[in-house]
Order: structure tokens, then C-alpha cells, then sequence
């Protein structure tokens, strides 16, 4: 990418973050958003430490996303999806795109989309936070536990752009969100 993760997202002080890994760690690479979170989460553990008594981000991962996932979404005012992406052989290690809530509300009993979730969370909670994908480029989906080669390479790629913006992204536990006027 030529603009970093955190210019394109554009984090104000204050905000309150979800970084929310999808994925089926049993599928190899179907797996890169959930380790992701798990390696940022145990990372900026250790950054929370210090005597600083700044908050960073709130953490999930899922299988997939369901209905229940609203009102998580109806808390924070952006949410960063991390998800495993199989686009384009020469694909870039990742991307980043917003999501918007769509204008129909779909969903089966396997899984939701992004759109629809947000969806249902300005329906319900009357909360619209600003919502983006990290799609991680994948290359293997067989039943096997760990990431292959390639999709390794990506997901460090992935993880270090997010533990800078993360790390710059911490705010007092005080502070004012967008969404707290």
C-alpha cells in the first residue's frame, strides 16, 4: 500500500477501536485474521504496561460473523474486520477498504456479512461507526492448523503496519469518543 493503515483510516484521539479477526484457524490461511488478532492482543499487552494509563484497542475473532455481533459493533466508534482474502494471484499482502452498512439485511444461518452486520447495528442501536476490511491475500485453505509460507509472509506484513498504528493509537481512559459528543 502506498498510504500507511493509519493514514487511510484516519484514527482521531479518543476513538474507541474493534479490531475483529474472522476465520477458521483449522483451514490454514482461512485463519490469518484470528491469528492476527491474537498476536496484536498479545503484543499490545505488554505495550499497555506502561505508566502511561492509556487504553488501546478492544479485541474479537470469530469463525464468522453473526446477528450478536451488532451490538459489540454498537460500542466503538470504528471497527477494523481482519479477514483472510483469496483475491488475485498477484494481489498485494494486503488491502484496505471501507465497509458501509448495505441496504439490505442478509444473513443465513452459516454466516453474515460485514454489511449486514453493521446494518443491523444502526437499526438497532442507532450506531454507525466507521467500519474497514483488511483483506490479508491467503494462498492455502486445506483443513491444517497453521498459515502457509506465504500467507506467513503477509500476515507479518499485515501485523507489523497494525502494531504501529495501534501503538500510536492509544488513548487516555478518559477521553471522549466522536460518539460521546
Amino acid at each position: 500500500m502506498s498510504t500507511s493503515l493509519e493514514e487511510a483510516i484516519g484514527l482521531a484521539p479518543g476513538e474507541r477501536v474493534l479490531v475483529y479477526g474472522i476465520g477458521n484457524v483449522g483451514r490454514q490461511d482461512d485463519g490469518i485474521g484470528v491469528h492476527l488478532v491474537e498476536r496484536l492482543e498479545h503484543h499490545l499487552g505488554h505495550v499497555a504496561d506502561d505508566v502511561s494509563g492509556a487504553a488501546g484497542p478492544a479485541f474479537e475473532s470469530n469463525y464468522q460473523l453473526g446477528i450478536e455481533d451488532a451490538l459489540l459493533l454498537s460500542r466503538f466508534d470504528v471497527v477494523l474486520f481482519l479477514d483472510a482474502s483469496c483475491d488475485g494471484v498477484d494481489a498485494a499482502p494486503y488491502t484496505l477498504r471501507p465497509v458501509a452498512s448495505a441496504n439490505e439485511i442478509a444473513f443465513t444461518t452459516h454466516a453474515m456479512g460485514f454489511s449486514s452486520v453493521l446494518s443491523i447495528c444502526e437499526e438497532l442501536y442507532g450506531c454507525k461507526p466507521l467500519a474497514f476490511l483488511l483483506a490479508v491475500r491467503g494462498y492455502q485453505w486445506d483443513i491444517a492448523e497453521g498459515l502457509s509460507p506465504q500467507g506467513r509472509i503477509n500476515f507479518d506484513n499485515a501485523f507489523e503496519s497494525l502494531a504501529v498504528m495501534m501503538q500510536r493509537h492509544r488513548r487516555p481512559e478518559d477521553a471522549r469518543s466522536r460518539a460521546d459528543g
